[in-house]
């Protein structure tokens, strides 16, 4: 049996559209990554957004929103003005390091800020810095555990402003 090449080539197409079509009408097709953070549970019974889920492509604006954190705080910590951290990318903090010294900001600076505005426990086995303008903003507005305060006094950098 002989199968017509231009039958095939109908077919093959007609199965991609057809498999993206229907992948699209039942909500499986995503074209575009949703920024919401993964959940973990608070150790109280609730769930609560995951800071070690933030990624690069959140914006400051992003983090203010799911860790309900004001934006005026995100601000001052990274030493950005209120109009500039709304749009400002978590993958920028690196641009903010004063020098390349093996001590700098990086994402992980955002989730571990975070993470202690909100008292949420994350492993203190790595070295991750934070600005020196974060410490009084954790420990006056926010929620630290008293191991991450520890943690933060060892762990400041200045940054460029």
């Amino acid at each position: 049996m002989r199968i017509n090449i231009k039958f095939l080539i109908i077919l093959i197409l007609a199965i991609v559209f057809g498999g993206i079509s229907i992948s699209n009408s039942a909500g499986i097709w995503k074209t575009q990554s949703e920024k919401i953070p993964k959940k973990i549970n608070s150790g109280e019974g609730q769930e609560i957004y995951d800071p070690m889920s933030i990624k690069g492509s959140y914006t400051f604006s992003d983090v203010s929103k799911y860790f309900e954190i004001p934006i005026e705080d995100l601000a001052k910590a990274f030493g950005l003005n209120i109009s500039k951290a709304k749009n400002f990318k978590c993958k920028d903090v690196k641009t903010l390091n004063a020098d390349s010294s093996s001590k700098a900001l990086d994402i992980d600076s955002v989730k571990y800020f975070v993470a202690f505005y909100k008292g949420i426990k994350v492993g203190l086995n790595i070295d991750v810095y934070l600005p020196n303008l974060a410490r009084d903003i954790i420990i006056n507005k926010g929620k630290p555990l008293n191991e991450q305060v520890e943690y933060l006094n060892k762990h400041l950098i200045e940054i460029k402003q």
